[in-house]
């Protein structure tokens, strides 16, 4: 198999860049100019990435995987590698020892919180003022719980974490967890510390306005105790709207009635476009004003009649029940809970059936037996009969016509018209044919549920 270390090699003699924005030539020099594209290594990189697209003993799956390695080799050992000066013995860069500010209050702290601290994170052993300035700035995720040191952002003096500096004795946030390292200075939040959780949540506190669910494995409201749906680890999980993890982050969640989750401010601008929850498609609020809007809209709308023999097999994402109901275009009700948040399963035509076949052939061979014993006051002009009687006279001026069927006589009717049925459907489900509506058979073929029964889309 192909071996990158070639590739690794010459890789190596590529300028690198610095967190400060400066480049680190080979003499191991900084140069604030932007360095020049090796046009040679860019090639030999071209001829390696051919040589593997081109070897046949290498599988597809595994080609794809050394190409990403190749492309993406010079950015992760840069990762990797430690900032210059920030080993675990090194002190703060003057850039760390610069204060930082929450935007909206002017105060200390970050975007994310407001604190008079910044924190050494364990992992990398670089200064940050959050957990979160830490994710954004790294390929990898802090462990809040294992940080040891804390440097105060009013004496720039580094210490032990704690509520408090112990040189300016100065109080670095309100509200100090010692088991998350964690600081928020923001006046009027009540937050509380949930060892089953193990972190620290916005509320009063456990007992008081929320409770922890062993189930769903994370804290609720008080008043959802005995009326939430249980879903196993039901905040592990990433927001279906904005894909931020919904354990960890610092925006409320809320519960839907079928027991999903997703972002508060998330949820009031979903709910602006849709009412069916994006997990389980079921409602997520009493629908029951929209829906008997649709049933004027459906009573007001009738459908075209050549469709009054097409049905529709629905699942309701509502109470989960299938049923049988009549084709529409847009709009089918449940007939369980009267919802129409269904979804289309299968489409089909009921064919009449061989009573009502028979029946039929019946009465057609009846009014043509009648017609014909009529004679010549029945009417002046010729008339052909479509019945499956031969040699019936015909006509005020004795003309006969002979007209000659397969079946050679009435028992033969119901078969054929079964047969002609059953090509006229045939037909239109292959597209070839759409119903007669007087010239405007392209109309009707283009919405003809035939013609889409493995769509499957859900029905609004």
């Amino acid at each position: 198999m192909f071996d990158n270390e070639e590739w690794i090699e010459f890789e190596a003699e590529e300028e690198n860049e610095n967190e400060d924005g400066e480049f680190i030539t080979r003499n191991g020099q900084q140069s604030s100019q932007t360095p020049q594209v090796d046009l040679q290594i860019q090639n030999d990189l071209r001829k390696v990435i051919l040589g593997i697209q081109n070897d046949l003993s290498i599988k597809q799956e595994e080609k794809a995987h050394i190409i990403q390695n190749l492309m993406t080799s010079k950015w992760r050992q840069f990762e990797k590698k430690p900032a210059s000066g920030t080993n675990k013995y090194s002190e703060p860069t003057e850039e760390d020892l610069k204060p930082t500010y929450n935007e909206n209050s002017q105060t200390l702290g970050c975007k994310h919180y407001r604190r008079g601290a910044k924190l050494q994170s364990n992992c990398c052993n670089r200064w940050f003022t959050c957990r979160f300035c830490h994710d954004d700035a790294c390929d990898h995720q802090i462990d809040r719980h294992a940080t040891k040191n804390m440097m105060c952002m009013y004496c720039q003096t580094i210490q032990p974490v704690n509520k408090s500096c112990n040189k300016c004795e100065r109080e670095l946030a309100r509200y100090y967890c010692d088991k998350c390292k964690f600081w928020d200075d923001k006046p009027d939040k009540h937050i509380y510390h949930c060892d089953s959780c193990k972190i620290c949540r916005v509320g009063r506190g456990l007992g008081i306005d929320y409770f922890h669910c062993d189930v769903c494995d994370c804290c609720l409201q008080i008043r959802l105790k005995d009326s939430h749906r249980c879903i196993e680890k039901n905040l592990e999980r990433d927001c279906v709207i904005c894909g931020e993890y919904l354990f960890t982050s610092i925006s409320q969640a809320i519960f839907m009635p079928c027991g999903h989750s997703m972002h508060n401010n998330c949820y009031n601008e979903y709910v602006t476009t849709a009412y069916q929850c994006p997990t389980c498609w079921k409602s997520i609020g009493n629908m029951d004003l929209y829906f008997r809007r649709i049933d004027a809209i459906v009573a007001q709308q009738k459908m075209p009649p050549e469709y009054d023999n097409f049905f529709a097999h629905i699942l309701c994402n509502d109470c989960e029940k299938r049923s049988t109901v009549k084709y529409h275009f847009l709009y089918h009700k449940c007939p369980y809970c009267q919802s129409y948040n269904t979804k289309v399963l299968e489409t089909k035509e009921k064919l009449p059936s061989e009573e009502e076949l028979s029946e039929e052939s019946t009465n057609s061979s009846s009014s043509n037996n009648n017609s014909a014993a009529a004679g010549p006051s029945s009417s002046n002009t010729n008339v052909i009969s479509n019945s499956n009687n031969n040699n019936i006279g015909v006509g005020g001026n004795g003309v006969s016509i002979n007209t000659t069927t397969n079946g050679g006589g009435s028992s033969g009717s119901g078969a054929q018209v079964r047969q002609s049925r059953v090509m006229e459907v045939t037909a239109m489900m292959q597209g070839e044919e759409g119903p007669t509506d007087d010239g405007n058979a392209t109309e009707h073929r283009t919405r003809n549920p035939l013609n889409s029964l493995e769509s499957n889309h859900y029905i609004n």
